[in-house]
């Protein structure tokens, strides 16, 4: 017996729009388990200490109490994402969060004295590493820019707390498990977050190169139909849930087929473009102007009636380039209307009337 695939053993079956999200749900679990680890890491190198004979400090029980609530709160991330739907807006929670709090903790390191922990501690440095490349694999350009150069800020100012305030360099003897200062080894460390910081920020932007032409259609410079499908979902989910009204524009060039046979392909791709460009400029940069194929666009338009799409549908006519005419057909998300394959088909039916009485008009 063939065994057959499904969307759970095969995630490349399934739509665009959820296998993205299948996708950043799992980075963030893989992210999260090397999370797990580096508290872990933390919370021995505390422990380790207290077992070696060194004096314990009254602020370990603090940090192992910190450490265990992070341990916990990383665990309990690990079954959200393992149950919940995916929200793009955890990874921002998250990475914050992170920033914040190892942050917070080095410098709570500086305020009660143990500046020595803040500066040599290699588990905290790792955590701050592994903040900077987290936010790269993320992908989003404002995170990765935002937090990759806050971390080599921020160790910069521990740094520079612990030995303006503390004097840490001045440490009379070595502590007994992390050593003493040694300006070398922070200089590296900057210099390693630095680099790094250059590296991912490098990264991210091929990233966002490659996804804005996986997007594009090359010959118009507007959106691709996949680009659209995944804003659609996006959009009508949105507008399902705020009760904003949703319309569409199904465009078509009038006559183009004879165009192309009188003046040849290349002048016909040249007012393809043209076309585009005329039909992005005359709508709000809202909105999402699209080759659907061929000699088609579409044009989506958030939280715009019918009314407003009508009014839309003649100005786009004065709009295009000489000898061109557009024929629209018009489609609003109602009841019934769920997918944006279906808001399609409205806008279709209603192309089709368009182009039957005689193309140049718009249709609902």
């Amino acid at each position: 017996m063939t065994p057959t695939l499904d969307s759970d053993s095969s995630p490349r079956l399934l739509p665009v729009s959820r296998r993205v999200q299948r996708r950043g749900k799992d980075l963030e679990r893989f992210l999260n388990l090397w999370r797990l680890a580096l508290l872990g890491s933390l919370a021995v190198t505390i422990l380790v200490g207290g077992l070696g004979g060194a004096p314990a400090q009254p602020e370990d029980a603090l940090a192992l109490g910190i450490l265990g609530l992070f341990l916990l709160g990383g665990l309990a991330l690990q079954l959200y994402l393992a149950w919940a739907p995916w929200d793009p807006r955890v990874s921002l929670w998250v990475v914050a969060f992170d920033f914040a709090a190892v942050t917070a903790f080095l410098l709570g390191c500086v305020v009660v004295n143990r500046a020595i922990v803040a500066t040599n501690s290699q588990p905290f440095f790792f955590y701050y590493f592994f903040i900077v490349i987290a936010a790269g694999l993320r992908g989003d350009p404002l995170v990765s820019r935002i937090v990759t150069w806050s971390v080599p800020a921020a160790y910069t100012f521990v740094v520079f707390m612990a030995v303006a305030w503390r004097h840490v360099e001045m440490a009379p003897h070595p502590d007994p498990v992390f050593g003493g200062f040694r300006w070398e080894l922070q200089v590296a460390r900057v210099i390693i977050l630095a680099v790094v910081t250059v590296i991912v920020n490098y990264d991210v932007g091929l990233v966002v190169s490659d996804r804005a032409e996986a997007r594009t259609d090359p010959l118009t410079g507007v959106y691709n139909r996949r680009f659209l499908e995944e804003f659609l979902n996006r959009e009508m989910t949105r507008s399902r849930r705020a009760r904003h009204p949703l319309s569409v524009l199904m465009v078509d060039l009038d006559g183009f087929k004879g165009f192309n046979d009188r003046f040849g392909h290349l002048e016909g791709d040249r007012m393809l473009a043209a076309v585009a460009a005329s039909l992005r400029n005359a709508v709000r940069t809202t909105d999402i102007v699209a080759r659907y194929g061929g000699d088609e666009f579409l044009i989506a338009l958030p939280n715009t009636p019918g009314e407003a799409a009508r009014r839309v549908a003649r100005e786009l006519a004065r709009t295009v380039p000489p000898p061109v005419t557009l024929s629209v057909g018009i489609g609003c998300m109602g009841e019934g209307v769920q997918t944006p394959a279906q808001l399609f088909a409205i806008a279709d039916v209603a192309l089709m009337r368009a182009k039957q009485s005689g193309g140049g008009v718009s249709v609902e």
